[in-house]
């Protein structure tokens, strides 16, 4: 992955390099959706590891994501990496 938005969040040391996701914040994958065009196919790469991870997205773009309508267990932080709203963890 190469944007801009990655630029940024590789730079926060709250996130860590990833092969298999675009990174990962708190040991649990991060995908990156730049807008709310993204927004279903980062959900969808999330389906993999059943919903738990983090969306990563612009703060700017905050409101055009209606967060209620994103997944229980996913998470999202900002290109800062700051938490915006918290994932669930799995239950082992």
């Amino acid at each position: 992955m190469n944007s801009e938005l990655y630029d940024l969040l590789i730079k926060s040391e709250k996130t860590q390099q990833s092969d298999e996701w675009d990174l990962l914040y708190n040991n649990l994958p991060v995908v990156i959706a730049e807008d709310a065009n993204s927004l279903q196919a980062a959900l969808e790469r999330l389906d993999d590891v059943g919903g738990y991870g983090y969306v990563a997205t612009w703060k700017k773009n905050l409101f055009a994501f209606n967060t209620k309508l994103l997944s229980k267990r996913c998470g999202l932080i900002d290109e800062n990496g700051g938490l915006l709203k918290a994932a669930r963890v799995p239950k082992n």
